[in-house]
């Protein structure tokens, strides 16, 4: 067999005609663009190295390039990987070339330079690689830093939703896989010079590089130089999910008490008894509730209520439960990730505002807050003048009868604050009556939950059911005191809708959150007449309320109103945010379309 032959030119020369093959298939023009692009630079640049690599080992008397039967195996390798791993492999079969050739490269490049130490990288990323495409597949997103801050404040019961008979099969297999892989790889490189693969990767890349400059510029994707163009994603997605997660505990702890400032209370002297109730709810979307007109009925007991004010329409801040607490409890606008200086929180919670005035603050959480993750880290600083902190493990309705035993040893004239954040309708719909859903077949399935989308829609409805019932056994417990109850709920869910499922961004779309209906969120005030009768203030203030529910709200207007609603003095008090003044203005931020 000729030595060029076997050294491998012969697999250069027929990888570059079957590339030239696949380009001019794919390819509406032959034409390069004029600008030339970052890629252009390198398909200029990694063949000269690959040149002066192979002239450096001629001088050495190494061969220029491996054998060539490694290199068919590395190619056969490549293809295997991009056709298993890479999301989008197919997504524009005539720039398969592209990637498979850039994969070529990267293998050899990587065990030029690292030899067997590579393999752990490929095991971890294609691990990875395998995931994501599962995820894809069933819930519609693929890896970024939303999903990566959502995972790694998972709870223990979030991450069991997801722990399904398929999902970790496909993780064994995708570990089984990669190993092989690599176990490939070494066996087929470990005998080859490491200045020869490097020859050889140089040429690889600068071919892929240099058939995507043919790739019209309307048609030109990042994804086509996959696996390199993925490692920066993927360490964007990390690094951009830990260091907001880090820059919001950073900004809560920094933020000045409002309690800190001038304040007073008007409204109330303290000793009347009344008890205000902050609910921050989970996960409920405005137009699952039969208050908003869903045609099931989600809300029974809340929609008989005359005492209520409900707001149909109201902009929730983000997709994440820490964004979402920060602009309802403090001054903040909108989500705080903009970075905007007239949006971001200039005080700290209204909490602290009440607490300083009289009312006893008690905070009732699920089960999460034994965490020491962002949220409770967060939401723990937004009520650390709580009295004390209860948890409801298993069942939201764990709360009532803490709330029952605060309201016992309180003394009846003591006005007392009760902060509610329990899971609701958080992922993974769980809370509701399983032998006896409201709404059947009833389950959590999340495997491929659009293949059980019915049951999964069953179940989220059922947990709103169940959260009315919450309402019911709260204001029952209240009654002999004058209450008002203020609930919002953080963020909505994906119940496949926009193609997804969850909170994540979709795949090649990115469709902002603020673009689904997952934004609108359910909000309602509700009271008795004993608060009502309590001072004319309180009845003008909740007519003015009912005046402005059919305009479009948002958490921006909560600190605001719950200042107005008890005539709490402060700087930071903004009559245009106050949904009990005739003076408010409605939400003007990013919203999703009307529905035709």
């Amino acid at each position: 067999m000729p030595r060029w032959v076997k050294s491998g030119w012969l697999f250069f020369c027929v990888v570059l005609l079957a590339a030239a093959f696949m380009a001019w298939k794919g390819a509406y023009t032959w034409q390069v663009a004029f600008e030339f692009p970052w890629w252009g630079y390198g398909a200029v640049a990694m063949p000269l190295l690959g040149l002066c690599g192979m002239l450096l080992a001629r001088r050495f008397g190494k061969a220029a390039l491996p054998e060539g039967w490694s290199l068919w195996c590395v190619l056969l390798l490549s293809f295997a990987v991009d056709s298993i791993c890479n999301l989008y492999a197919y997504s524009a079969p005539w720039q398969l070339h592209v990637s498979v050739l850039m994969s070529v490269a990267f293998m050899l490049l990587l065990w030029a330079v690292l030899r067997s130490a590579s393999l752990g990288f490929w095991i971890i990323f294609l691990v990875l690689e395998i995931m994501q495409i599962c995820a894809y597949e069933q819930y519609g997103s693929r890896i970024n830093s939303l999903v990566v801050a959502e995972t790694l404040e998972a709870s223990w019961e979030e991450a069991l939703a997801y722990m399904t008979p398929i999902n970790l099969g496909t993780l064994a297999l995708s570990v089984l896989l990669s190993v092989l892989f690599c176990w490939a790889v070494r066996r087929t490189l470990r005998r080859q010079h490491s200045l020869s693969l490097f020859n050889a990767a140089c040429l690889a890349g600068g071919l892929s590089l240099a058939f995507g400059l043919l790739i019209p510029p309307n048609r030109q994707k990042q994804d086509f130089y996959w696996p390199v163009a993925e490692l920066p994603v993927l360490y964007s997605a990390a690094s951009e999910a830990l260091t907001i997660n880090e820059a919001t505990i950073n900004q809560v702890e920094h933020l000045e008490s409002p309690a800190a400032s001038p304040h007073k209370l008007h409204a109330v002297q303290g000793n009347e008894g009344v008890v205000l109730v902050v609910h921050v709810g989970e996960s409920i979307r405005a137009d699952r509730m039969s208050l908003n007109g869903y045609d099931r009925d989600t809300t029974p007991w809340l929609r008989q209520q005359a005492n209520l004010i409900n707001f149909p329409t109201c902009i929730s801040a983000a997709c994440d439960t820490c964004q979402a607490q920060i602009a309802i409890l403090t001054d903040g606008r909108r989500d705080i990730n903009e970075k905007n200086p007239q949006l971001m929180p200039k005080t700290g919670s209204v909490l602290d505002l009440f607490d300083a005035n009289g009312f006893q603050l008690y905070s009732f959480f699920g089960r999460r807050c034994a965490q020491k993750l962002k949220y409770d880290r967060v939401v723990l600083m937004l009520t650390r003048r709580s009295q004390q902190r209860f948890n409801a493990p298993g069942s939201p309705w764990t709360s009532v009868p803490q709330m029952q035993e605060v309201l016992q040893q309180s003394p009846a004239g003591q006005n007392l604050l009760f902060f509610v954040n329990n899971e609701g309708s958080h992922t993974p719909f769980e809370h509701y009556d399983r032998k006896n859903p409201p709404f059947a077949p009833a389950a959590s399935h999340f495997q491929n939950p659009a293949a059980q989308a019915v049951e999964v829609n069953n179940a989220y409805d059922s947990t709103i059911h169940y959260t009315d019932e919450f309402f019911r056994r709260v204001a029952e417990l209240l009654q002999n005191r004058p209450f008002v109850y203020v609930y919002v709920s953080d963020h909505g869910e994906y119940l496949g809708h926009d193609g997804m499922w969850g909170r994540a961004a979709l795949g090649e779309k990115h469709v902002s959150y603020h673009a689904t209906q997952g934004c609108k969120v359910g909000m309602f005030v509700l009271y008795n007449e004993a608060f009502a009768r309590l001072s004319p203030h309180f009845a003008a203030s909740l007519e003015q309320m009912r005046r402005n529910a059919s305009i479009t709200v948002a958490h921006e207007h909560i600190f605001h109103t719950l200042l107005g609603l008890f005539k709490l003095e402060s700087p930071f008090y903004d009559p245009a945010l106050d949904l009990t003044s005739p003076s408010v203005q409605p939400y003007t931020g990013p919203q999703p379309l009307p529905e035709s």
